[in-house]
């Protein structure tokens, strides 16, 4: 496993300046610089290997804009989009691609509810759109994933498991949140969660998020929150000990925290919880087994 979050590096020479501040948290993971889709290829691959050189893993780039969006000149820019970053982090040695499912709701946000969404033709709409992205990409590292959310039939275990053995395909599968795979069914089990999650999930995993969820009881109705890894209910025991049976460079990302200070917590609650747990996040000092 390999910790990252917050810090990243827009250029090749922004790399080696970053070390220090890696090195004082313990992390070893970046993810994707913004803007490299304007990149030649051969200035992603320069980027890619000057990063592993200084034993880094670039581990994700996210597209968030809605892939149902119900103009179709906008639906087949923004696919055209995502071919394009697959390709580019490829060329980079990237781990992964990142979207959601996305929604048919007029006002065009990707994580917008509706029952459409929990449909049959959800999925098969969802799937030609996923096979539209992968047709005829030949990518040798980065994998095209989806991460789970309320709002989409991509949410529980076997719900998601059966999706990806519906595209069927080498490059595709699950970006692990799984806070955002927690329902009101298992929040007070999230052990068993977990288990579910990794019996049927693993093989497809190409990076991870590290969140944590609490019910918020002062809100009238049902209404769960992000907090700080420990002051949730996530079994981190399980979670990190599960983790160790995937790819020793898995990226972990912390995310939605405003400041440093805040990583700095979760980033230190973490080491200390994979302690406990017999494990370690890999640093820069261990070597790279890619």
């Amino acid at each position: 496993m390999r910790l990252g979050g917050f810090f990243g590096a827009g250029t090749i020479h922004d790399l080696k300046p970053l070390c220090d501040k890696m090195d004082t948290y313990g992390l070893s993971a970046l993810g994707a610089p913004g803007g490299y889709t304007s990149w030649s290829d051969d200035d992603c691959a320069a980027y890619g290997e000057r990063a592993r050189s200084l034993n880094m893993v670039v581990g994700e780039a996210g597209f968030w804009q809605n892939l149902l969006s119900r103009d179709e000149n906008i639906q087949n820019e923004r696919i055209a989009r995502v071919r394009l970053m697959l390709q580019k982090a490829d060329a980079m040695g990237c781990r992964s691609v990142v979207t959601l499912v996305g929604t048919d709701h007029p006002n065009d946000s990707p994580v917008k509810a509706t029952a459409y969404m929990y449909s049959e033709d959800a999925k098969k709409e969802f799937y030609e759109i996923v096979m539209r992205v992968l047709d005829g990409l030949d990518l040798k590292t980065t994998k095209y994933i989806i991460e789970p959310w309320t709002n989409t039939f991509f949410y529980q275990p076997a719900d998601i498991r059966a999706f990806i053995e519906r595209v069927d395909h080498p490059a595709f599968g699950v970006h692990l949140d799984q806070m955002n795979m927690v329902s009101q069914a298992t929040f007070f089990n999230t052990t068993a969660l977990i288990r579910e999650t990794f019996d049927l999930l693993a093989p497809y995993v190409a990076s991870v998020h590290l969140k944590d969820v609490q019910w918020d009881h002062g809100h009238l109705f049902y209404k769960l929150d992000e907090v700080n890894i420990g002051d949730g209910v996530m079994d981190y025991d399980a979670y990190l000990t599960r983790l160790t049976e995937l790819h020793p460079d898995m990226p972990c990302y912390c995310e939605h925290m405003a400041t440093e200070k805040d990583y700095a917590l979760n980033w230190a609650r973490l080491h200390h919880l994979a302690r406990k747990s017999g494990t370690r996040f890999l640093t820069r000092e261990d070597s790279l087994t890619v």
